[in-house]
């Protein structure tokens, strides 16, 4: 049985779009049954599509065989290539075929190796990038998972949804095909301990702030390593880094940013931590779905008082979020740090906590679980 999910009315209206679509976000999140469901649509309007799965035995692999099976379509079919990047020279082989408007084509791929700025660049603009990450809460809530608890268990990833009890050794396999395959793979490293290494220390300790040359001393890397480490986890959806709000773009690149993990699961299971940081967590929570609702983040610190996240979306009022993982009434350093946001971003108040708070003047309070079912 298909399960739906909270993506698919966006990506059925591109399918009236001229341009082509390209899914990208993190292994094992579900672009490629996404891609299939938007093909059957397609079909259903009595329209020639196909798919081609170009991981398997027997399917092309040259651009010039590529091209030979997609053109055995009809023009104005679409053509869902799955795993994309496995073909060398894949952009050449469908480029015409784009810009001419031939045929229509949904992408996927190894998001390490089809990233958004890639696409828009050797695509001249005419295939659209869209992250898929893994299921939001609402979404795992409708497919199964019980509570808040469970889903900061077991995450979002769809297999792991469907087998909470499977869902830890499936993180740990994820983390590695992530490390291994699409970051090791991508920048050429082939001795991979420091890279595993310093994914496990950004994803054991989710919202805080690392410092380049010290975490960089310890692993035995460069500073430009470490940065180019953490930038490749980025680019792969295993880490959110969230930088400091601040007006100079120069001061923003060269300073430290707090890291996130991309699925809260998977952070519990691979994390080497001893502590369980409730707080950070539901702050990582929170990260992390404020970016699948379209915002860039970033977070302010100053002597007055520090805000987890400046939120801003263009066409929408700017954010300033503060997050409350405790059980007991909301401490006045978090009111005040969510004042400095206020005040230094112009930006409206946002308060989420497990429980209510007190109310206070332009500030919304929010339930965390109630601003994660709201769509």
């Amino acid at each position: 049985m298909y399960l739906t999910r909270e993506e698919e009315p966006d990506l059925m209206r591109l399918l009236d779009w001229k341009e082509s679509i390209a899914l990208i976000g993190p292994r094992r999140a579900g672009k490629t049954t996404l891609a299939m469901r938007m093909l059957d649509i397609w079909k259903s309007r009595g329209k020639p599509g196909i798919y081609l799965d170009l991981e398997t035995l027997g399917a092309p692999s040259s651009p010039a065989a590529l091209l030979s099976e997609i053109k055995k379509m009809p023009e104005g079919g679409l053509a869902v290539l799955d795993e994309v990047q496995v073909v060398n020279g894949w952009v050449k082989a469908i480029r015409q075929e784009i810009e001419h408007k031939t045929r229509r084509f949904i992408i996927t791929g190894s998001s390490a190796s089809l990233l958004s700025k890639e696409i828009a660049s050797s695509l001249a603009g005419r295939a659209i990038p869209e992250p898929i990450l893994t299921l939001s809460y609402g979404d795992a809530r409708s497919w199964g998972l019980k509570s808040l608890r469970q889903y900061m268990d077991v995450g979002g990833y769809p297999e792991c949804v469907l087998r909470p009890e499977d869902a830890s050794r499936l993180h740990k396999l994820y983390l590695e095909l992530t490390v291994l395959r699409d970051v090791a793979a991508r920048k050429g490293i082939r001795q991979a301990k420091s890279l595993s290494d310093l994914a496990l220390v950004i994803l054991s300790e989710p919202g805080k702030m690392l410092a380049a040359k010290k975490t960089a001393s310890m692993l035995g890397i460069s500073q430009p390593t470490f940065r180019s480490y953490v930038e490749a986890f980025n680019d792969a959806y295993l880490v959110l880094s969230v930088p400091p709000y601040m007006r100079s773009p120069r001061e923003r690149i060269i300073s430290d940013s707090k890291h996130y993990a991309y699925d809260i699961g998977l952070q519990k299971s691979v994390s080497i931590s001893q502590q369980d940081d409730k707080g950070r967590r539901l702050e990582n929570l929170v990260a992390v779905e404020l970016v699948r609702r379209g915002y860039s983040l970033s977070y302010m610190k100053s002597e007055s008082g520090e805000c987890d996240f400046i939120a801003q979306k263009t066409g929408t009022e700017t954010l300033a979020v503060q997050v409350w993982g405790g059980e007991d009434k909301v401490p006045e350093r978090e009111w005040k740090g969510l004042e400095v946001g206020m005040k230094s971003a112009k930006a409206k108040g946002l308060l989420l906590g497990l429980e209510y708070a007190d109310q206070r003047d332009g500030v919304d309070v929010m339930k965390i679980e109630d601003w994660l079912m709201k769509r």
